[in-house]
């Protein structure tokens, strides 16, 4: 195999922080290339329907604007607030297609491992010989055919919406939810518009007490409003007096949704019922009635919950697998690399807005020319923000 160019870098995800740090890349000469294993902003699109709790001007990478309004691109309303959908048509599409990046950003293209060519985990460890042994990528096509690409410098900036927590008690799956874990959600359902027939009329179980599920609750309130026989069954591990409590909260749309989902766990909607302080036992599914039967403790008291469907939104962590092969030192508790880990834990940050930015020494790994970028790289931390990301 020839020796990939010291120049080369290989970009997991074609996101906002992925697509803004090719943009970056090139300006500083790189032969760059992005890998996005659906489509350019599949996460944003995702959950397109909802709209970001930060305006346009905190959602923009300044590499990405210069590429773009060299081509005549026009920015949006710096106050107005995108939806999911808008940040990846209105942005992140007419960057990915800019005629520097079009055939830099590989669409449908999964990287499934990340490795050093000829060498193990364990191999030079903290040397600096690693960086002599580039970087094996093992990428997997639509088709489900895979090849070996090689670079000499890696990012990782998948995100963590492609892979949700679980439900259970303790952070690991309840009793059979491996298993029916296909025929649940574990994501922002579009449930006032794509997805309505499928919870009209219905009863749900939503689990999670963050601002999806927030966002799931008000929204099938409101469908209960329009539809006939449908509720909501909202569990969590807080009792409601602790949920959703964030005073003084700087970011409005945030500070809107929870004012709105506090008292629906309060009992002020009479199809919302609210369980608090439960934990996640089981789940089951009878295929003769079609709903689950969901054991939730709580305490040494037993509680059971039956729906219709059952979405689960405890929130996401990052996928570790990708890069298990490298030298990449996490942090114990919350799975992000144990400098930005350290950092934020030190900084003391008790919301996204409090976040501050960080150099490339908190953001660099064990492993040579590899970081992870965005979400991912804050683990289990809530906190991220795209402006300082």
């Amino acid at each position: 195999m020839p020796a990939p160019a010291r120049n080369t870098l290989a970009i997991i995800g074609a996101g906002p922080i992925g697509l803004e740090a090719a943009a970056a890349a090139l300006d500083r000469g790189f032969d760059v290339h992005v890998f996005e294993r659906g489509e350019v902003g599949a996460h944003p699109i995702a959950w397109g329907h909802v709209a970001m709790f930060t305006p346009w001007r905190m959602n923009l990478g300044p590499s990405s604007v210069a590429h773009l309004e060299r081509a005549g691109w026009i920015r949006p309303d710096p106050e107005a607030f995108p939806t999911g959908l808008e940040l990846a048509e209105g942005y992140l599409e007419p960057l990915a297609r800019l005629p520097e990046l079009a055939e830099r950003v590989h669409q449908h293209a999964q990287v499934v491992f990340v490795s050093r060519s000829g060498a193990l985990k364990g191999d030079l460890i903290g040397k600096p010989e690693r960086a002599d042994h580039p970087f094996r990528l093992l990428v997997r096509d639509a088709s489900g055919r895979e090849n070996f690409l090689h670079a000499c410098a890696a990012i990782d900036a998948s995100g963590v919406y492609g892979s949700p927590n679980w439900a259970g008690d303790g952070g690991i799956p309840a009793r059979g939810e491996l298993y029916l874990a296909p025929q649940m959600s574990y994501h922002l359902d579009d449930v006032l518009g794509l997805r309505r027939e499928r919870y009209a009329g219905k009863r749900t179980l939503v689990i999670g007490a963050g601002a999806s599920a927030a966002t799931l609750v008000a929204d099938l309130a409101t469908l209960a409003d329009q539809v006939p026989g449908t509720s909501v069954a909202w569990a969590t591990r807080q009792d409601a007096s602790r949920l959703l409590a964030l005073a003084d909260d700087p970011l409005p749309r945030r500070r809107a949704l929870y004012a709105r989902a506090r008292p629906l766990a309060s009992g002020a909607h009479p199809q919302v019922k609210h369980v608090g302080g439960i934990r996640v036992d089981e789940f089951e599914f009878n295929s003769a009635t079609h709903r689950y039967r969901a054991l939730l403790p709580i305490g040494d008291r037993p509680h059971v919950e039956e729906a219709d469907h059952v979405i689960v939104a405890t929130g996401y962590g990052p996928d570790d697998a990708i890069y298990r092969e490298l030298q990449v030192h996490e942090c114990y508790a919350s799975r992000a690399p144990m400098k930005l880990a350290a950092a934020l834990l030190g900084a003391g940050a008790t919301d996204c807005l409090t976040t501050p930015s960080f150099g490339i020494e908190v953001l660099a790994n064990p492993e040579p020319d590899s970081w992870i970028l965005g979400h991912e790289s804050y683990g289990r931390s809530p906190h991220f923000l795209l402006e300082p990301g």
